[in-house]
């Protein structure tokens, strides 16, 4: 494979599965150390794989290894919506009441979150956690752009009907 197409890759690309890595609970050093891995073995066995699909496959080696790293060390998967909210809440202005319940409306969300199927759950994240466009989902997954906005649509009408329940 091209190395300057690997290097491109790698600057855009690495540290957007960094961050959707950090978003599903993984540490910053477990995440850096996944992605690296992802790359290193994408080198190996990229010779098969067409440059159009590279980054849905090392998407797909970094998701897999971060399900090895879960299952090895038996820790359940959290989902961190706002981490920074926490320490913000320390010396921000706004009403205390307000900063409850923003709370804990994170933690619903990232209950019904768990809740879904894991594609519903990895599309919402990635649409609305980390703001990519369909393009760029579509790309990162290695799907069809229609077949995105399809499923993202089916997610946000499961997670419709989860929130629905959850608060009647």
């Amino acid at each position: 494979m091209d190395s300057h197409l690997l290097l491109e890759i790698y600057n855009k690309q690495a540290k957007m599965i960094y961050f959707y890595l950090k978003k599903n609970g993984c540490s910053h050093e477990d995440a850096e150390d996944i992605v690296q891995e992802s790359y290193t073995k994408f080198i190996t066995y990229s010779s098969g794989v067409p440059s159009e699909k590279a980054l849905s496959y090392i998407f797909t080696i970094a998701m897999n290894e971060f399900k090895k790293r879960l299952k090895k060390k038996g820790i359940e998967r959290a989902i961190s919506i706002d981490d920074h909210r926490f320490w913000n809440n320390f010396e921000n202005k706004h009403d205390t009441e307000l900063s409850v319940l923003n709370i804990e409306m994170n933690q619903e969300i990232s209950l019904i979150l768990e809740s879904i199927q894991e594609i519903y759950k990895q599309l919402l994240l990635l649409k609305y956690d980390l703001e990519l466009s369909y393009k760029e989902i579509a790309l990162l997954l290695g799907m069809k752009e229609e077949t995105i906005r399809t499923y993202l649509f089916r997610a946000r009408k499961e997670f419709q009907k989860k929130w629905r329940n959850l608060h009647e």
